[in-house]
């Protein structure tokens, strides 16, 4: 381990009372999933986490967010996210209570994707497991390869993508995704030695042999995964190849790589937490990409948390292919388009 932080969470301050649980729900997911019992502080304090076995072709993904009541992710006068939790100044153990959440999703996950906004917006960005509790049970009790989940940094064209960033000088795997263009230009205008996957244009092409055992290897391992065409990258091909790169769990922590991931049927569920706080504004949720009204993802609440009476910490299941193309306005009655 190095250059890791560790935290305080204390039970007694993050603890969230449960308002809600979907037992149907749970009871089916425990029955199938390859997780070991739920850790004894996340049972006090948040309540049972176990997940679906991963589909054939992509990880179980999994997203963290905090939003204001009134939908947006920062205040338009400073775009640091986790001000939207920490600036609660009605409950400032609520915000260690929603960071507390993001590190549970951290101590469960193989991988993390990290937009290159917020590598822009933060100089220091170690996404290990903060709470020193749990962080020592990945190794023995979750068993996984490595203390810390891995780093997937996307971008479209790896034009903004701070190559000098502190991120690349953590002990913990770490991989550039991006487009064929992006790999060029990394290549190009990095020191860092990468071993360069692809860039692949469908799965016919990838060489899963490659893939097997490159995260494995040593902690400090650099990939440069290349998908697609020109400078539009594949997502879907993206989730092909971290699967066989030994990726179960995937926590999405980009609020726009998660919408993208909800347009492409990929998003399985939301760890969506609410802060009791205004920021108007215009730097909302999903703000790059737009759903139709007869056609949009939907999610069902499998569990609902309060903290005090200012957080709601929600898990909620994605679901797809709900459409209604005989909708009718519920006022006029005139067709819906």
């Amino acid at each position: 381990m190095n250059n890791f932080t560790l935290l305080d969470f204390p039970v007694e301050k993050v603890k969230f009372q449960t308002l809600m649980r979907n037992e149907e729900y749970f009871n089916e997911v425990r029955a199938i999933s390859p997780e070991p019992a739920t850790p004894a502080k996340i049972l006090a304090g948040y309540g049972e986490i176990q997940f679906p076995p991963a589909p054939s072709d992509r990880p179980y993904t999994f997203a963290s967010i905090v939003v204001s009541v009134d939908g947006k992710i920062s205040f338009p006068d400073d775009s640091h996210g986790d001000l939207i939790a920490g600036n609660n100044f009605r409950d400032p153990d609520g915000g260690l209570g929603d960071y507390w959440v993001l590190n549970i999703l951290r101590f469960y996950s193989d991988g993390i994707i990290i937009g290159a906004r917020t590598l822009i917006d933060n100089e220091v960005m170690n996404a290990n497991c903060f709470d020193k509790d749990l962080a020592d049970l990945r190794l023995d009790y979750l068993k996984k390869k490595h203390y810390c989940p891995a780093h997937i940094l996307v971008s479209f064209d790896g034009t903004d993508i701070p190559l000098k960033h502190s991120v690349f000088d953590i002990d913990a795997p770490l991989a550039i995704a991006t487009s064929p263009d992006g790999v060029d230009y990394v290549r190009k205008n990095s020191d860092i030695d990468f071993i360069v996957i692809g860039p692949y244009k469908n799965k016919e092409d990838v060489n899963i042999d490659e893939l097997k055992g490159l995260f494995e290897a040593k902690p400090q391992q650099r990939l440069l995964i290349g998908t697609g065409e020109g400078s539009k990258t594949d997502g879907p091909l993206l989730m092909y190849i971290l699967k066989h790169l030994g990726m179960e769990r995937l926590l999405i922590e980009s609020p726009s790589y998660m919408t993208y991931l909800m347009s492409i049927n990929s998003m399985d569920e939301m760890f969506m937490n609410y802060s009791s706080v205004f920021a108007a504004g215009k730097i909302g949720f999903g703000a790059f990409l737009d759903f139709g009204v007869n056609d949009h993802p939907h999610s069902d609440f499998v569990q609902i948390a309060l903290h005090n009476v200012n957080f709601i910490a929600t898990r909620q299941k994605m679901i797809y292919g709900l459409k209604n193309d005989n909708a009718v306005h519920m006022i006029t009655g005139k067709p819906v388009k």
